[in-house]
């Protein structure tokens, strides 16, 4: 099974690689477009997790990542890019899929990141059918897991568990506590959400275009200010989410002293989960500021996957299913014209010595005729039954 995987996660690299590994979408459309015209087939995803190449032939694109990181000054050694070739690359692929190989455990927005990079790569015209097929079967595996166990059941995302660790920074309650939410994306969106079963003493998005900001605000039920506001909202915050797509700090060490001169008696607790990170990473030293980011967050799990986790039993499971499901489709389709020209052969035989035979036994009536070529058809079909059987598992 000549299917590839080269790639580099929060598993072998920590945030500061994973966000200079960070790709706009006009270099993920340009690296595809490129492959498309070398005859190559890829897959691309790239999110604040991972940076993973999935490719089917004989061809390589690990150097093609390597060049990435070359180009950003990165030298990937073989303990931060991991290499995966034939099956194991394949059950990666659906472990991904599930949330079963991301930060938080369980998060089923990665469902999505990995149905658009699909999407992506087959309109570019990179995907191959057996691409396309893998994709679709991890992708079926992962609305399996959050269908049919009890980790799907209660997800968990980057966003609430978030929430959850803020919360836990609050002294267990928002009550009281003024949130500030930058961006206006899905993860703020996600924060959003989490924050409307908790009582917050106020909620205030902030975010470069103030027609998004306005209608998620809208949606929540939270207060909403342009870019301008910032200073201002950073002074009266007891808790700050930083979910921005900006490609540098958005804010800084300095903007946080300013802040901290109007509340000397409030910390402050800040959670910058963007990639590349919103938040000055000096603001760590900041008296006052305790700063979290993605890595920060590695450790937190969905509710059903505390403990022994039999939930991650059950959800490795039926990945495991869908993996040999995936399997017994590829041997069936490669042993397909195989079979057919195996019982063509068969039916030639059948038509040549019932013909043989007839000939040799003079003058029939029709019936005896017809029960002479049933009895070649069923002979040949009893033969050819244990040989198709055995390409079919072979193959």
């Amino acid at each position: 099974m000549p299917f590839h995987l080269a790639g580099v996660s929060h598993h072998t690299a920590d945030i500061g690689v994973r966000e200079r590994l960070v790709l706009p979408g006009d270099e993920v459309t340009a690296w595809l477009e490129r492959e498309r015209d070398a005859g190559r087939s890829l897959v691309l995803i790239s999110t604040c997790n991972r940076l993973e190449l999935y490719w089917w032939g004989d061809h390589d694109q690990e150097a093609g990542l390597q060049s990435v990181a070359r180009e950003r000054g990165l030298r990937l050694d073989p303990r931060t890019l991991y290499r995966k070739d034939g099956l194991p690359a394949l059950h990666h692929l659906f472990l991904v899929a599930a949330g079963l190989d991301s930060q938080v455990l369980g998060e089923h927005e990665v469902a999505g990141q990995v149905r658009q990079a699909h999407e992506q790569a087959r309109a570019l015209g990179t995907t191959t059918w057996e691409l396309d097929a893998a994709f679709a079967g991890a992708l079926a595996a992962g609305r399996r897991v959050r269908r049919e166990t009890a980790l799907g059941r209660h997800p968990d995302s980057v966003a609430s568990a978030s929430v959850a660790h803020a919360k836990r920074c609050a002294g267990g309650s928002f009550a009281g506590r003024h949130v500030v939410v930058l961006g206006a994306g899905e993860v703020a969106d996600g924060v959003l959400r989490a924050l409307e079963a908790e009582s917050c003493g106020s909620v205030f998005v902030l975010g470069r275009s103030a027609e998004r900001v306005e209608i998620l605000a809208g949606d929540r039920s939270a207060a909403w200010g342009g870019w301008e506001s910032l200073p201002e909202a950073l002074a009266r915050a007891d808790v700050v989410f930083a979910a921005t797509a900006a490609p540098e700090p958005v804010v800084s060490s300095p903007a946080l002293v300013a802040a901290l001169q109007f509340r000397p008696d409030r910390p402050l607790v800040v959670l910058d989960l963007a990639l590349p990170r919103n938040v000055d990473p000096a603001a760590r030293d900041v008296p006052g500021v305790r700063l979290f980011d993605l890595d920060d967050l590695r450790l937190q799990h969905c509710p059903a996957a505390v403990g022994a986790s039999p939930a991650l039993e059950e959800a490795e499971a039926v990945v495991r299913a869908e993996v040999s499901g995936f399997r017994k489709m590829l041997r069936e389709r490669a042993a397909a014209p195989h079979l057919a020209e195996l019982h063509r052969l068969g039916e030639r035989i059948a038509q040549e010595e019932s013909d043989r035979t007839l000939g040799e036994l003079g003058p029939l009536s029709e019936e005896q005729q017809h029960r002479v070529r049933q009895m070649a058809e069923r002979l040949v079909r009893r033969v050819l039954y244990p040989a198709s059987q055995t390409i079919r598992h072979s193959l």
